[in-house]
């Protein structure tokens, strides 16, 4: 029987399941944050208005070169002070450091969700000197507004245009990249039966845009290089009379958002990300909907998906990939990150990411990581997934630049102490949860005693021996399957 202090999950299974799929890993901080609001549901409402988030915002400034001006970036790299893989790596550390630290998890959480889907690589030649403004102008501010403005922001942004060529789409010699793009992996894909004409018209809507490729990177538009005339796409006619075509580039934008065909990809996306690998299409169809009723407003679309029967059913449904699995280790472990550099401990989890499976913002084409779990369920991903928790499970190792719970912190005040009490206790604190009848025995297994064993010998207390089993305890609950999915 149960009966130690701090053994009870905080939260109703409900609220577990919500903060399991929109947030980075649970800790004690957040189930303090999602207590502070009269349910679950009002922290969720909370989260889609976020405010200032002064610990994650601080984690820019370990990064200074993130603050450089593209032309500047580009002179870094030619004189070999900082070069494009530097600069995409800094992008890398301050993202994951952010997503440890942020109150705001469903913003983090959304930036994630855009970010891959609109997909540029850190570090990539033709957009590194823009990316960290791409990734602060155009997805982060708009990963909570509507499909409509952030599609205009990213596909308009110096950095696609140059990771994609379009500096190269001018009215004398047509570039296709960003105009395929645009309908195949941001809109209404392939099933909406567009022509290889379609795909030229779209990319003559967008000629004018320019990026200084390989000289200073200064971006603007320029009419001289803008096809004039009307095009067709998709059986929509665009005057596209104007030499400057930048309000005729909104409206072509806005009417692809707001298209049947984009709704039903958009949503089906949001549902394999969240809900499961093969969504329910009731939900799929909800989310749909609301996306076209309410002018592709995002929040709109993740009220209609959380209150959905099919999200609430679908508890346990993914895996966490292997970013996401880092993070929430790092998370349940509470091991925050106080600064970054070579050897700290946020280089260390950084390449945890890339050995486990995932180098973030890596994926080498344009359409992002997948969204299915099984994409990462590899046996070698789970062996090396192990072992990066039994790392972090060690109550004893000493990290640089990080700071983590004592010994003394993560033992209950409480003697005798019953050894299964002990695991529950831990999974709660690093969960949220309870731990499983396999996750108490595999525990007792580690330790070498019964899960009724109760401690109350002197030598027991003794902090040395606590460390070594509380690592096998926190290393049992980690490697469980159930720790391991959202």
């Amino acid at each position: 029987m149960v009966t130690l202090p701090g053994t009870r999950p905080r939260l109703p299974e409900s609220a577990q399941h919500l903060v399991r799929r929109f947030t980075y890993g649970y800790n004690g901080r957040l189930a303090a944050d999602v207590l502070r609001h009269q349910d679950a549901d009002a922290w969720f409402e909370a989260q889609l208005s976020p405010g200032a988030d002064p610990e994650a915002d601080a984690t820019l400034a370990w990064f200074p070169h993130l603050r450089d001006s593209p032309a500047l970036a580009w002179e870094n790299a030619r004189a070999g002070v900082h070069n494009g893989g530097q600069y995409g790596h800094d992008l890398v550390r301050h993202t994951l450091s952010r997503r440890v630290t942020a109150r705001f998890q469903v913003h983090e959480v959304m930036v994630d969700f855009w970010s891959n889907l609109l997909h540029i690589p850190a570090g990539e030649d033709s957009s590194f000197p823009w990316r960290m403004d791409y990734d602060a102008k155009a997805i982060r501010p708009h990963a909570l507004g509507t499909y409509r403005e952030l599609l205009r922001a990213a596909v308009t942004h110096p950095s696609m245009s140059g990771y994609l060529s379009n500096h190269r789409n001018t009215k004398s010699q047509i570039n296709e990249n960003l105009g395929r793009e645009l309908l195949e992996l941001y809109t209404v894909g392939r099933t909406a039966g567009y022509s290889e004409d379609d795909v030229k018209s779209s990319a003559r809507l967008l000629t004018g845009f320019t990026v200084a490729v390989g000289k200073d990177y200064a971006a603007g538009y320029d009419p001289s290089r803008h096809h004039v005339g009307a095009v067709t796409v998709l059986g929509r006619r665009f005057e596209n009379a104007a030499a400057d075509g930048r309000a005729q580039v909104n409206a072509y934008l806005d009417w692809l958002a707001g298209r049947p065909e984009t709704a039903a990809r958009i949503a089906h996306r949001l549902c394999v990300r969240f809900v499961s690998d093969d969504p329910p299409q009731s939900t799929v169809d909800a989310v749909a909907a609301t996306y076209l009723d309410s002018g592709t407003d995002i929040k709109a679309c993740l009220r209609t998906l959380v209150r959905h029967p099919g999200f609430r059913a679908a508890a346990f449904r993914k895996a966490r990939t292997p970013v996401e699995d880092v993070l929430a280790t790092q998370r349940a472990c509470d091991i925050v990150p106080t600064g970054a550099g070579s050897g700290t401990h946020l280089d260390s989890f950084t390449w945890h990411c890339t050995w486990t499976g995932q180098a973030l913002f890596s994926w080498p084409r344009p359409d992002g990581f997948p969204e299915n779990s099984d994409t990462y369920l590899s046996p070698a991903r789970m062996l090396r997934t192990w072992t990066t928790h039994t790392w972090a499970a060690n109550t004893t190792s000493t990290l640089t630049q990080a700071t983590k719970p004592q010994v003394r912190d993560l033992i209950p005040p409480v003697w005798p102490l019953p050894l299964e009490d002990l695991v529950h206790h831990q999974a709660v604190m690093m969960t949220g949860r309870q731990a499983t009848r396999e996750t108490v025995d595999g525990a007792a297994k580690l330790i070498g005693n019964p899960a009724t064993h109760v401690f109350t010998k002197a030598w027991e207390r003794d902090t040395g021996y606590l460390a070594w089993m509380l690592t096998l305890i926190r290393t049992a609950i980690l490697n469980a399957p159930e720790a391991m999915l959202r």
